[in-house]
Formats: structure tokens, sequence, C-alpha cells
């Protein structure tokens, strides 16, 4: 019999007080527990702003929907990836355009993103498969000639460095997954979005919540991921 300790057991006394705090204060959605991590995690990845949701794949529907992408546009997106990064584009009615990976990064190949660029294309979400960062620069080219928007997949690249950059810090948004395997994992499930956008910022703070800034004032429709 092998008694494994639990992956969290050095910071075993911080958590038994955060989840002291949350319980204490009776507020499990939301509330200043996600207010402090929002503002801690948009620092760290030198972003102006952090909206946390429910899980990774939330986060990328949230900043398509943000950005009024659905039926009728597509996104390019690497075929090889999690199926959570096509999903978001199908689940907001775009259309899923492939382009293969670089053999030698395993990372989207940008070499063959230009050929996949349509008059419907609208936006280019490349994934930092492992960790490990795709060639932003090349890619930020493309989507500045093409006037594409650049949506980094980040779920497996928290704190991970492109030329001085954090990841989540290089497009015009990111989706970020803290679902218990990632390199910065909760207890639970959940994600955040990146940006330094501040109409993205606000029209998908409202998303997250039915699209509602005030409690039953709902503005935007179309809300529920």
């Amino acid at each position: 019999f092998i008694n494994f300790e639990p992956m969290h057991s050095e910071i075993r006394d911080e958590i038994i007080e955060a989840f002291k705090r949350v319980y204490d204060r009776n507020w499990f959605i939301l509330g200043q527990s996600v207010e402090n991590f929002e503002k801690d995690f948009s620092e760290y990845c030198n972003t102006d702003y952090c909206i946390g949701c429910g899980n990774g794949l939330d986060a990328l529907c949230l900043i398509l929907k943000g950005y009024d992408i659905g039926d009728g546009d597509e996104v390019i997106v690497p075929s090889n990836t999690y199926i959570a990064t096509a999903l978001a584009v199908s689940n907001v009615g775009a259309k899923v355009v492939l382009v293969e990976p670089d053999i030698k990064t395993f990372n989207i190949d940008v070499n063959k993103i230009e050929g996949a660029i349509t008059k419907r294309t609208k936006a280019i979400i490349a994934v930092h498969l492992y960790g490990r960062p795709f060639d932003a620069d090349k890619v930020r080219v493309l989507c500045k000639k093409y006037d594409l928007k650049l949506i980094e997949d980040a779920a497996q690249a928290h704190g991970a460095m492109y030329k001085g950059e954090k990841t989540g810090s290089l497009g015009d948004a990111a989706g970020f997954s803290f679902y218990p395997g990632k390199n910065l994992g909760a207890l639970g499930d959940g994600g955040a979005i990146l940006t330094n956008d501040i109409i993205l910022a606000q029209k998908v703070r409202a998303l997250r919540n039915y699209g509602s800034n005030i409690k039953y004032h709902n503005e935007i429709g179309r809300a529920h991921v």
C-alpha cells in the first residue's frame, strides 16, 4: 500500500484558511476572492484585465462571443490540439478551419496559415501546446495584414514566456484553464480570459454572468455558454 501525499499538501494550511474565508462569507460564485485572483493573475501575466469563468472552453467561447464571431464566420485552429479549441468555434456557430502543425514544434505551422485565410476568416486561435509558445511574431503579422483577432489558447501555458513576454499577453485575448491537472490547477475547475481590450473585457464580464453587470439587469442576449 502506497500512501500518496495530496498534491497541495505543502500549502494545506493556506488552502484550509482560504476555504474558511469563502465559507464564512457565504459567497461561492464570483465575489471578492475571484476579484482578488483576477487582479493578481492579470498582473502576473502583464495584462490589463482578467475575467474569471467556469473553465477553459468557456473562456474561449466568451472571447469569440465578445468579438461577435459566430454564424457565417471562420476561425483558424491548429489541427493538433485538444478538442476544446475547436469546440469553442463550433459552439458559437462559426466554422472551424484546421491548419496542420509544424513537425518540429507540434504547434500550428505558421507558414500554412495564410493559405487558409478567406474573406470569412475573423480570428486565429493559436495554441501554446504543452506550454510551448507558438511563433507569435509571425502570427501577429498575419493578423495585422488581414485584420484578424489573435486569440491564445493558453490552457497549458501558465507562466510560459515568449521572447520576454508572458503567454496570455501576446494577442488580443487569451483563454486559460485551471483544470486540476494544469500548471495552475484548481481544486475543482475554472478558467479565465486575459486581455488589454477594455471593450472586450466589459462585454465578457457581463456575458459570463447571463449578460448582466447589475443583478437582474440583463443587457446582453445569447449570454449562456
